[in-house]
């Protein structure tokens, strides 16, 4: 296991900002930006608002993920909450950009993937 690395608030904000120079960067124009809360809101927020900036107009909402956690740990069971506004105002021709603070399996997004699959 790798050692955490933990960000002030100020280099979190920079990091993000730089996420959202990226996106701009290789052209990815998101329609809408889902971060994952609690810890994707922040970053989603300076996103958003950076990619507004350069006139760039995006819908954002957040949405919650959790777990079960039984005795032997996590299970592969992500459950999904807050998905309503995005299953009526979502369409296929949508470019989504999901935002998170942390991917390690990247289960949490993938659930989120299939779940917006399926509707």
């Amino acid at each position: 296991m790798s050692d955490k690395l933990y960000l002030s608030a100020q280099q979190l904000l920079e990091d993000s900002f730089e996420l959202g120079a990226q996106i701009i960067r290789d052209g990815f124009r998101p329609t809408i930006i889902i971060a994952i809360w609690r810890g994707g809101t922040p970053m989603g927020i300076a996103v958003q608002e950076l990619l507004a900036w350069f006139g760039i107009e995006t819908d954002h909402i957040a949405i919650r993920t959790s777990s079960y956690r039984g005795i032997d740990g996590r299970s592969d069971e992500i459950r999904i909450h807050g998905m309503n506004y995005l299953i009526k105002n979502c369409c296929r021709e949508d470019r989504l950009l999901i935002v998170d603070d942390v991917f390690d399996t990247g289960l949490t997004i993938q659930s989120v993937i299939a779940y917006l699959g399926d509707r």
